[in-house]
């Protein structure tokens, strides 16, 4: 289990730091997107001339329209078979184009140039808390619930808000209905426990929880000791989650659902006085406890209007977040924030060729915390954030943040081969006092029966990360960040269960934030990313052995500092990534698969030299922000599954099967004189067994 505060590096420390510190966390979650389609895309007909006629897209009540530019939907059942997830499908979604990690013990996805903190994650279109435990190998939903994902990488439609870099959209199955049953998973980090039935007549649950045992077999996962270590003593974590839904169908035209879902997570250390940590960051001294939890409800009533051409859906719910943060005499943290919302779309067909979709939704988050802080001022321009030296910042207080948004969405078919898709979203939110207005355009064409060419393009925005804006301690007067997304696509069917698709991409940013000595923070900052993708795919078909996919990214992601002229690689900046899947059906309830994986080593800002400041302290001088980078990533994963009978299913993984030692940074000695080497997860092998009742 990777160390968090592994390097005793300030700019590590401070990614520690600004998480636990999540205040003010204006995260504007996104309407309801439809069930059945997210995005507008053609469906291809067959037809005997050169080009295919786009069939008018029609709203019913499972179905879901093709991938557009921008967009990946991938099944669950394919995500599950992926190894090294622990059969956990939303982590394998790093192994889609264009998503990038930090670490093995990093799932929180940078997409396509943008930092994970600028992504979305929904689950069946309402927002979603914390999506991955601490560590990062397992997410906090159960994976036999999951129906699939719909990944926008970049220029997604104006349902989605608050975001400048992607949207992950979770969509979950509905439960059986013949019979009460369930399972239980029991895996190498924990246990999971399904139940799902009727209740009565046109009603049905599911309710899932899981729990970690590794920690109660396994106490630490660090000793402070071994080859790169900082010293400190870290515990195993601890996690939790429950997942749970109620279907009603009141009659034909009206279904109410109820949601339910949370998770738990602590993560306990020691950084002793003489270990090299406190000797470099002195106030990461002592004992350090991460914990959060939080928890949604929501109700949400779908009707079907006059006929199924007419949808809407209307959801109101209440999400509650809680931390209790530690770390030393550097953070001191309680919080509670509170996100009451209302979610409301409306999605209809007024004319054969046209579909049109309006939604709006109100939030009001209201966060009430007591911090006592080192405030650094770190961000992602900085080099050098000594928590140490810092000012310290005591504070308690309240804030509520009111955000409102509407959208419209009209999807034209003015050509049999050609349809285009317009719209707008207008957000405001009341403590930065800011309104955006931003267009969102699509565009598609049907080339031949098999072949789908298709672009996007549109304007974003995302309010600043919590305690950049929080009163005492950052900036409320910040502008919103804003980006510009470019895609081109083109998808192609080969027959026999081969597809490919390529896209190429490029993202604009600007207002991003930088330290500023007088402000705290400014909108400073602007950055590029760009690069192409390709997917080519071979689906599982019916009485054939294999099928899986390989995924190649070219990037470049760069940052620019407005206020002094700086150029630097994006933080996640890997410019070449490279994942091959397979996935071989063997007979007899066998399944083989495997995941090689390569990318471009990380950026890193090497320390070249050391001062002692004026308390007597020894700090280091950097060199270029980003200016190195770490060796070259690779790693295979293998995966067998045994379907032993319709209620017993036996799997295991080996992780970095040739026990390829990847550097994950460098921890320096206490004079910054010489490093060693970071090493990523060694060989790592895991077992589960799944009964079904």
């Amino acid at each position: 289990m990777p160390n968090p505060i592994r390097h005793a590096r300030p700019h590590i420390a401070a990614a520690v730091l600004m998480a636990a510190a999540g205040l003010v966390q204006a995260d504007e979650p996104t309407a309801p997107a439809p069930a059945e389609s997210t995005g507008a895309a053609p469906v291809a007909a067959s037809a005997p001339s050169a080009a295919s006629a786009l069939e008018p897209v029609t709203i019913r009540g499972s179905s879901r329209l093709p991938e557009v530019a921008g967009q990946r939907s991938v099944s669950a059942q394919e995500l599950r078979a992926v190894p090294g997830s622990f059969g956990d499908p939303l982590k394998s979604l790093q192994s889609l184009p264009g998503v990038a990690a930090a670490a093995d013990g990093s799932s929180d996805p940078a997409i396509r140039g943008s930092r994970p903190q600028d992504n979305r994650f929904l689950i069946d279109g309402l927002p979603a808390g914390r999506v991955f435990h601490v560590g990062g190998l397992t997410s906090v939903l159960h994976a036999d619930l999951v129906n699939r994902f719909d990944l926008y990488a970049a220029a997604f439609g104006p349902e989605f808000g608050n975001a400048t870099g992607g949207v992950v959209d979770v969509k979950l199955r509905r439960p059986r209905t013949d019979r009460l049953g369930g399972s239980l998973d029991l895996g190498l980090l924990g246990a999971d426990l399904l139940l799902e039935g009727p209740l009565a007549e046109n009603q049905s649950f599911y309710f899932a929880g899981k729990r970690s045992w590794i920690d109660l077999l396994v106490k630490q996962a660090s000793n402070g000791k071994g080859e790169g270590s900082d010293g400190a003593i870290v515990q195993m974590p601890r996690y939790s989650d429950y997942l749970g839904k109620y279907f009603w169908r009141l009659n034909e035209t009206h279904e109410l659902r109820a949601h339910v879902s949370g998770a738990s997570d602590t993560l306990e250390l020691e950084i002793p006085a003489d270990s090299k940590l406190a000797k470099q960051e002195p106030v990461f001294t002592g004992e350090g406890r991460f914990h959060g939890s939080d928890h949604t409800e929501a109700l949400t009533l779908e009707s079907h209007l006059d006929s199924a051409d007419a949808v809407n859906r209307l959801s109101v719910g209440l999400h509650t977040m809680r931390g209790d943060n530690q770390l030393g005499t550097a953070l001191r943290l309680t919080e509670t924030q509170r996100d009451r919302f209302l979610l409301e779309e409306l999605r209809l067909t007024p004319a054969p060729a046209h579909t049109l979709t309006l939604g709006g939704e109100l939030h009001e988050l209201t966060s009430t915390y007591a911090l006592n802080l080192r405030n650094a001022h770190c961000t992602e321009f900085s080099a050098d954030c000594d928590y140490s030296s810092a000012d310290e910042v005591a504070t308690a207080d309240q804030i509520t943040l009111k955000v409102s948004t509407l959208y419209a969405k009209e999807r034209w078919q003015f050509a049999p081969t050609w349809a285009a898709t317009v719209g707008v979203h207008h957000s405001r939110d009341s403590y930065l006092q800011r309104s955006d207005t931003e267009p969102r355009l699509a565009l598609e064409w049907q080339w031949s029966p098999q072949t789908l060419l298709s672009a996007g393009w549109g304007r974003y925005n995302q309010i600043p990360d919590g305690p950049q804006i929080a009163r005492g301690i950052g900036n409320p007067e910040l502008d919103h960040l804003h980006a510009t997304h470019s895609v081109l696509g083109l998808s192609q069917t080969w027959g026999e269960g081969w597809t490919s698709r390529v896209e190429l991409y490029r993202k604009s940013l600007r207002d991003l934030v930088v330290a500023d000595a007088t402000s705290r923070y400014v909108n400073g900052g602007s950055g590029t990313a760009q690069g192409v993708e390709l997917l080519l795919k071979r689906n599982a078909l019916p009485g054939e052995a294999l099928s899986g996919w390989l995924s190649l990214s070219w990037a470049r992601s760069q940052r620019h500092n407005d206020l002094t002229g700086e150029d630097f690689r994006f933080a996640y900046d890997q410019p070449l990534i490279a994942h091959l899947v397979g996935v071989w059906r063997l007979g007899q309830g066998w399944q083989l698969s495997g995941k090689w994986t390569y990318h471009s080593g990380l950026p890193d800002t090497a320390i070249v030299g050391s001062y002692t400041d004026s308390s007597g302290r020894t700090r280091p001088v950097y060199g270029a922000l980003n200016g190195d980078r770490l060796p070259a990533y690779h790693r295979l994963d293998l995966r067998v599954e045994r379907q032993i009978s319709p209620k017993l299913h036996f799997y295991a993984e080996l992780l970095n099967a040739y026990n390829r030692r990847n550097v994950s940074g460098w921890s320096y000695s206490e004079d910054y004189s010489s490093r060693e080497a970071v090493r990523s997860l060694g060989l790592l092998p895991s077992a589960g067994l799944r009964v079904n009742f």
